[in-house]
């Protein structure tokens, strides 16, 4: 055998050593990552499953607002009807004489609902 075809065995035998050595490295590899890819896999889709029935329960803004706007209306029915009730008893309390009209209209000018007397 001539040393330059001696040479080329020598490189060939290396490079294939090096080759099955790179593929016993990738199957390793490939087995390792198998394993978490369907560990990951099962994981995202808990995740996946869990942010879809956070998203079908998530409040909206228009939703949000209606419901502000709704409470807002209540409370300021609430309030009206104890301001009707207070002016009832400074009106009652006026009349008996044991309050002034000063003191009258000085009730009746606080807020929320202000009124002239």
């Amino acid at each position: 055998m001539s040393p330059k075809k001696s040479s080329i065995d020598d490189v060939l035998e290396a490079v294939h050593a090096l080759s099955v050595y790179v593929d016993k490295r990738f199957d390793t590899l490939e087995a390792r990552f198998d394993g978490r890819i369907n560990g990951l896999d099962t994981r995202f889709s808990g995740v996946e499953k869990r942010l879809m029935s956070v998203g079908s329960q998530m409040v909206t803004k228009d939703y949000l607002d209606g419901k502000l706007a709704d409470l807002r209306g209540d409370l300021t029915l609430l309030t009206r009807k104890e301001d009707s009730k207070l002016l009832a008893i400074v009106d009652l309390l006026y009349g008996k004489r044991i309050m002034t009209k000063t003191e009258r209209q000085q009730i009746m000018a606080l807020e929320p609902f202000a009124q002239s007397a």
